[in-house]
């Protein structure tokens, strides 16, 4: 049986706090629902766009999509076993130094010399180079132990709490966040309490 998913559920997920994070995000509710939101060329590259790694949705291929799920699987068992505590593989780790090493995105100047555009080659490994730069970001700067994953057992996203108190559990708190569903459904639960 196919899934179906509503516009809603394929929307692109920004609500992380980290470019490394909200690319996880790009498969939802894992392991519940698995929505894949850049199954295609089209919406990897509308993704790419939408995160600010270029200006402009660019050309990528089947290959590009294919080896982005892959990556995003390796990433994904590494900040799952990060934050679980776990010391992660030798095999992801170089996976994730190797594409740190590819080109990212260059600034070009437009021909007029007043704005600046985001610009690749090959549009799909500057991406994935963009996001695996990120996770040397996250480790450099000791913020790794801040990414937690959401407390929602459908939801299953990654975040960086950026919380005074460190004790952020929901991945977002508004829209369609964790947070503000746990909120309504409390909300609820208290009204009838009242009936």
């Amino acid at each position: 049986m196919t899934a179906v998913f509503s516009q809603g559920d394929l929307a692109f997920r920004f609500t992380s706090n980290r470019l490394c994070l909200d690319f996880l995000a790009t498969c939802g509710e894992v392991g519940h629902r698995d929505i894949e939101r850049i199954g295609t060329p089209l919406r990897y590259s509308r993704w790419i766009e939408a995160s600010g790694i270029l200006d402009s949705s660019p050309l990528v291929d089947p290959i590009d999509v294919d080896e982005a799920r892959s990556f995003r699987e390796r990433l994904r068992g590494y900040v799952s076993g990060v934050v679980s505590g776990a010391t992660p593989e030798r095999e992801v780790i170089i996976c994730i130094s190797e594409m740190a090493r590819r080109p990212v995105p260059r600034m070009e100047l437009s021909m007029d010399g007043l704005s600046v555009s985001k610009r690749a080659d090959r549009a799909g490994q500057a991406a994935l180079a963009s996001v695996a730069r990120d996770v040397m970001s996250l480790v450099s700067t000791g913020l790794l132990p801040r990414v937690k994953q959401c407390q929602d057992p459908t939801c299953n996203m990654f975040f960086l709490d950026n919380s005074r108190r460190n004790n952020r559990i929901w991945c977002s708190t508004v829209g369609r966040g964790c947070g503000n569903k746990a909120k309504k459904r409390a909300f609820r639960s208290r009204q009838r309490e009242l009936v």
